[in-house]
């Protein structure tokens, strides 16, 4: 039985089994009380022995590549769907919304967009390396701070001794998905080239672990990655840029995480990771594959096509390596050696590290718990189901007990369900995906029903992060009541509102003074207590072109999005009557 951590304090019957343990708090540093001892002694993981999964895989499973070339992914072997292929309907309830009310939030949305030249501003705050210095170029979503001095914006990461962006592949994986989207939807050249960087930034999050040239794992991927020097430069559009990562060169040893640096990585020489990718993110970043295999496969400019074909391709190596592992997530240690966080056989630090990156970890005791992250690995890395069998992927007794432990589970939960059914749509799993869709009904009419007093966040923001998910479900099939439909209006609407004129967008706009300036990063709540209101974030602002990207809508659902309108920027401006 696994000792008590951050992550895990409530079991049931709050003995019978244990713990239960998430893996973050946030899509930032890791939060949160730390309930478990300190370990003295510095970590220092072990390789493993191949042979650690626990039941056979099949025979034909490939033999893993014995060079660092980036893997090729073959892709589903009949295709891409280009519509729901089966019915899925749901009892509507609310009032419906008129055409003309969908038809003036979507103009209001487009509208909101394009006066803070969204696209624009994703490729101004994200960084990486840039293309001036004769490296392989990429940028990455990243929430640090920014600096002003004339006609030069710095953006720096504050130093950040024992923490810094442990969780950035939440945000990065959603605001990917949607200007992907928003490129195939109408070709917008700034969509366009900030999918193509932000496909790049996926793809360097697991090549910048690569330890040296002889290193035969380029796709297991890191917490975070930041580049060994500054860099100054110009913007798409002209306007002096620097990066400043310097807060984050600093080594530190943590139960969770390693920072380190990598001296001689055959793409950039020196920089620095933070190692030990739990699966916080995972199901963000599963949830964002089927869009690029869609871009793989069909997006208009060569550059972003080739970007994000190999993104694909490294993603669908990292999920491989995951079912492999018996559904546990590699990372590496300092030396470049390969070790699976909780299973390095020191039992002080695996009994902290727990089931941080495992999806198995109570699978003796709750063979259902995490069905959905582990059918939904094997369809990202083989395309097809291998060893489980979900159903419904409904809520189980693990969720119950995981989100009664930490509140955060509920997120990693739902996504893991989410990114399941998106993948199962996109691989023509068809008979799985539409029972996870009878399944996504009882589990959003159980978060819907969830009592204030058990949300473990303020109301504002648990309905927040619903109102979310629902939109995010709508494009893979889950038909929306006229209820969910109004609560995710409002939502985005609400962003709309209280963002239009926070003062940042363009950094280097004449209004914005010199001086530190914080975050480049706008709220997403206001208020306390019951005067608490919140709205969406900065990485989903452009949601609305996923929802009208997407072939996998159900016309059974109720709309929220003119999606005639977001296909055509001629009609943004025209009268709503």
């Amino acid at each position: 039985m696994p000792m008590v951590n951050r992550y895990s304090s409530l079991l049931l019957a709050a003995a019978v089994l244990g713990s239960i343990a998430a893996c973050g708090a946030g899509s930032g540093a890791d939060a949160g009380p730390d309930l478990a001892p300190d370990v003295g002694d510095t970590i220092t993981p072990t390789d493993l022995p191949g042979d650690t999964t626990q039941f056979d895989l099949p025979t034909d499973v490939p033999e893993e590549a014995a060079a660092p070339d980036i893997p090729t992914d073959p892709g589903p072997p009949e295709g891409l769907p280009e519509s729901l292929p089966f019915a899925f309907t749901r009892p509507d309830d609310g009032t419906p919304l008129t055409g003309d009310e969908v038809a003036a939030f979507t103009r209001k949305m487009l509208g909101f967009l394009r006066q803070i030249h969204y696209f624009d501003y994703v490729l101004y705050t994200t960084h990486g390396v840039d293309a001036s210095t004769g490296k392989r170029d990429w940028q990455f979503w990243y929430s640090e701070q920014f600096r002003k001095a004339g006609d030069l914006v710095t953006f720096y990461h504050p130093p950040a001794p024992d923490g810094g962006g442990h969780n950035l592949h939440i945000p990065m994986s959603h605001v990917l998905g949607d200007v992907v989207a928003a490129a195939l939807v109408n070709g917008d050249p700034s969509a366009t080239l900030a999918a193509t960087q932000l496909c790049k930034g996926m793809t360097a999050s697991m090549l910048g672990m690569v330890h040296d040239a002889n290193d035969p794992l380029p796709h297991l991927m890191s917490r975070n990655v930041v580049p060994g020097w500054n860099q100054e430069f110009d913007t798409h559009d002209g306007k002096r840029k620097a990066v400043d990562t310097s807060g984050w060169w600093s080594p530190y040893t943590r139960w969770n995480t390693d920072r380190f640096q990598v001296t001689d990585n055959p793409y950039w020489g020196a920089v620095w990771v933070t190692n030990l990718r739990s699966k916080d993110d995972v199901p963000h970043i599963f949830q964002v594959v089927p869009v690029l295999r869609y871009a793989a496969a069909s997006a208009k400019d060569p550059a972003m096509q080739t970007a994000c074909a190999e993104s694909l391709s490294m993603l669908t190596a990292f999920a491989k390596d995951i079912v492999d592992s018996d559904y546990r997530i590699r990372t590496k240690d300092e030396n470049g050696d390969v070790y699976i966080p909780g299973y390095t056989g020191d039992l002080a630090v695996d009994g902290k590290q727990g089931d941080i990156a495992s999806f198995t970890y109570w699978r003796d005791l709750i063979p259902n718990g995490e069905c959905n992250a582990r059918r939904g690995a094997e369809l990202v890395g083989y395309h097809h189901p291998i060893v489980e069998d979900c159903g419904r992927g409904e809520p189980n007794d693990y969720d119950a007990i995981a989100f009664t432990s930490n509140s955060y589970n509920k997120k990693i939960i739902r996504y893991f369900h989410l990114a399941h059914l998106a993948n199962a749509l996109v691989n023509r799993d068809d008979a799985a995906a539409a029972l996870l869709l009878d399944g996504l009904d009882e589990r959003v009419a159980q978060d819907t029903a969830l009592p204030e007093a058990d949300m473990g966040y303020t109301p504002a923001v648990y309905r927040r992060e619903l109102a979310l998910y629902l939109a995010q479900l709508h494009a893979y099939g889950y038909p929306l009541t006229s209820t969910q439909a109004r609560s995710v209006q409002q939502h985005f609407a609400r962003a709309a509102d209280e963002l239009a004129a926070w003062p940042t967008w363009d950094p280097w706009a004449a209004s914005v003074p010199d001086g530190d300036l914080g975050s480049y990063r706008p709220p997403s709540c206001k208020g306390s207590g019951t005067e608490e209101t919140c709205w969406i974030g900065a990485e989903d602002l452009a949601h609305i072109f996923e929802a009208c990207w997407s072939p996998l809508v159900n016309p059974a659902g109720a709309r929220w999005v003119d999606c005639d309108i977001v296909r055509d920027p001629s009609k943004w401006d025209l009268p709503t009557g």
